[in-house]
C-alpha cells in the first residue's frame, strides 16, 4: 500500500510539472511564432496557436528529463513538509525502497511518451510542414530511401515535382536512371521526364539526354534540361528528413536503407539511440531530483536546497547539449553518448541516497 501511495502522490507532482512546463512553452512557442510570422498576411491568431500546439509535443518530449527533475524534487518538498517522509522511514522503509516505487515509474512513464509520442511527433511535425507549404508557401522537400531506389520530392510555384532514381553515387551525387514526374497544384501529372541521369548542382537539377512526355502523351527528346531545386547536396546526404520528424517504426528502417545506400545517417542513429535510453533518462533524472532535501525538513535548508537542485538542472541541461554536439561531430561513439546522460545524474543521485540513508 505503502509504494502504491508514493507512486501516486509521485504521479501527481509529475503532472504538476508537466503541465506547467507545458504552459510556458505553448506560450513562449506562441509569442514566437507571432512575431515570425506577423508579416504573412495568410496567418491568423488560430493559425498560430495551432502551429503552437502542433509543436508542443517535440518541445515537451526534449525537456521532459527535466520535469521529471524537478517533479522529483516536488514530491520530496511535499512529504517532507507533512512529515510523510519521517512516518516512512520510521516504518522501517530506507530510503532506497522508498524512492523504488518512482525509479520503476519513471520507466514505466517514459516507455509510454517514447511508444505515444514518438509517432504524434511524427505526425505532427509532417502537419506542420503541410500548414507551411498550404499557407506560407514553403515547399515540401522530402526523400524516401527504397529496396527499389531513390524518390525525391520538391515543391516548385506550380506545384511539386516527384524525382525517381533507380541509383545514386553517393560521391558525385548522380542519380542514374533517372523518372520526374511534374505535378500542378491538384496533383495532375503535367509531364513525364525519362533520363540517363541527373546532377544536383547550386540551384537546379541536371538532367542529361532525355525523353518529355506531356499529359497528351506527346514524345520530345532533349539532349539536357535544367529544373530548378531549393535542395541542396547536404539536405540529400543527411537525408531531410529530421530524426525528429520519423516515428521509432520508420527511423530504423530509415536507418538501415539510407546506410545501406552509401550515406551516414549518424543523427537518425545518435536520436534513435536516445528514444532507446529515454525511459532510463527519465528514471535517474527523477532520483536525483528526489536525493536532493531528503534529510532536511527547515524551510532555510529546503530553499537552499531548490536553488542548488535548480542550478543543477541546468548545469545537465548544458552539459547534455555538449554531449549531443561532440557526439554528432564523432568525437565520442554515438552509443556512449547517449549513455552518458543517464550515468552521470544516476551516480549522483545513488551517492546521495545513500548518504542519506546512512544517516
Amino acid at each position: 500500500e505503502i509504494y502504491k501511495y508514493i507512486s501516486k502522490t509521485f504521479l501527481f507532482s509529475t503532472g504538476i510539472i508537466i503541465l506547467l512546463f507545458a504552459s510556458i512553452i505553448f506560450i513562449g512557442d506562441t509569442v514566437e511564432f507571432s512575431k515570425k510570422l506577423s508579416s504573412n498576411e495568410n496567418v491568423s491568431t488560430a493559425l498560430i496557436f495551432i502551429i503552437s500546439s502542433l509543436n508542443l509535443p517535440k518541445m515537451l518530449l526534449e525537456i521532459l528529463p527535466f520535469c521529471f527533475f524537478f517533479s522529483g524534487m516536488l514530491w520530496v518538498i511535499k512529504v517532507s513538509n507533512t512529515k510523510e517522509i519521517i512516518i516512512m522511514r520510521s516504518t522501517g522503509l530506507t530510503i532506497r525502497k522508498i524512492v523504488l516505487p518512482i525509479f520503476i515509474v519513471s520507466i514505466i512513464l517514459g516507455l509510454f511518451f517514447v511508444l505515444i509520442f514518438s509517432p504524434l511527433i511524427s505526425s505532427t511535425q509532417k502537419k506542420i510542414l503541410k500548414i507551411e507549404s498550404d499557407f506560407l508557401g514553403k515547399p515540401i522537400n522530402s526523400i524516401l530511401v527504397t529496396n527499389s531506389g531513390f524518390w525525391v520530392k520538391q515543391g516548385n510555384i506550380d506545384g511539386n515535382d516527384m524525382i525517381y532514381a533507380k541509383t545514386l553515387n553517393s560521391k558525385t551525387m548522380q542519380f542514374n536512371d533517372v523518372i520526374v514526374f511534374n505535378f500542378n497544384k491538384e496533383y495532375e501529372v503535367i509531364k513525364k521526364i525519362k533520363a540517363e541521369s541527373s546532377e544536383l548542382h547550386k540551384n537546379y537539377w541536371l538532367l542529361k539526354n532525355t525523353q518529355v512526355i506531356n499529359k497528351i502523351g506527346e514524345i520530345s527528346f532533349l539532349e539536357k534540361i535544367k529544373i530548378p531545386t531549393s535542395i541542396t547536396k547536404n539536405q540529400i546526404k543527411e537525408g531531410f528528413a529530421s530524426p525528429e520528424s520519423l516515428s521509432l517504426w520508420s527511423l530504423i528502417p530509415f536507418i538501415k536503407m539510407f546506410e545501406s545506400a552509401g550515406f551516414s545517417a549518424k543523427k537518425h542513429r545518435y536520436h534513435l539511440y536516445k528514444l532507446f535510453s529515454f525511459p532510463f533518462l527519465l528514471a535517474s533524472m527523477s532520483l536525483l531530483g528526489v536525493s536532493f532535501n531528503l534529510n532536511n525538513f527547515g524551510r532555510k535548508k529546503t530553499n537552499l536546497l531548490l536553488l542548488v537542485g535548480i542550478t543543477t538542472g541546468f548545469f545537465i541541461f548544458y552539459t547534455t547539449k555538449i554531449i549531443n554536439a561532440l557526439s554528432l561531430a564523432g568525437k565520442m561513439p554515438l552509443l556512449f553518448g547517449s549513455m552518458l546522460p543517464i550515468i552521470l545524474p544516476l551516480f549522483l543521485a545513488i551517492a546521495l541516497i545513500i548518504h542519506a540513508d546512512e544517516k
